[in-house]
């Protein structure tokens, strides 16, 4: 049975889950992400989507390597930057390159890199089930929470 839900209604429900926040990047862009979560550890699989009218996800897949930024709690900056339509997001923040010439953010709470496992197109979305291939973490750091349409802390 289908049930037609108010999309608006919809979405406060997701919402009330509270999610940790992160950044996709690339070689050139990334967007602001709450869809992540663990798939796998044999292989170290994640999984999380790219809403494919609000992003370039085309150009976002093409080199098969990304990274994944765990923001911290002092991050909600970079967190707005990344879910804005700033095209040019990447040159306002501090970030390196790894050897595969992904953007990884500075001083967040840890960072994936990873290979492209597989894509799946689902209606408005690529669902991307990335590979780890490198990790960092920093424990010394609080995370970033997004709950009901605001950041939140742990207390």
């Amino acid at each position: 049975m289908t049930k037609n839900f108010e999309k608006t209604l919809l979405k406060k429900s997701f919402g009330s889950f509270a999610t940790g926040v992160c950044v996709a990047t690339s070689h050139s862009g990334g967007f602001t992400v709450n869809s992540f979560a663990s798939l796998s550890l044999e292989p170290p699989l994640m999984i999380f989507n790219i809403y494919k009218t609000e992003t370039d996800h085309v150009s976002f897949l093409n080199l098969g390597h990304f990274a994944i930024n765990f923001l911290a709690s002092d991050q909600k900056d970079i967190s707005n930057l990344f879910a804005s339509k700033d095209t040019d997001k990447l040159s306002k923040v501090k970030h390196y390159k790894t050897e595969n010439n992904i953007a990884v953010l500075d001083n967040t709470l840890g960072h994936l890199e990873l290979s492209i496992f597989q894509q799946i197109d689902i209606a408005d979305h690529v669902l991307v089930i990335g590979k780890v291939e490198n990790l960092a973490i920093n424990e010394n750091k609080e995370p970033l929470i997004y709950y009901r349409s605001n950041y939140r802390e742990i207390k």
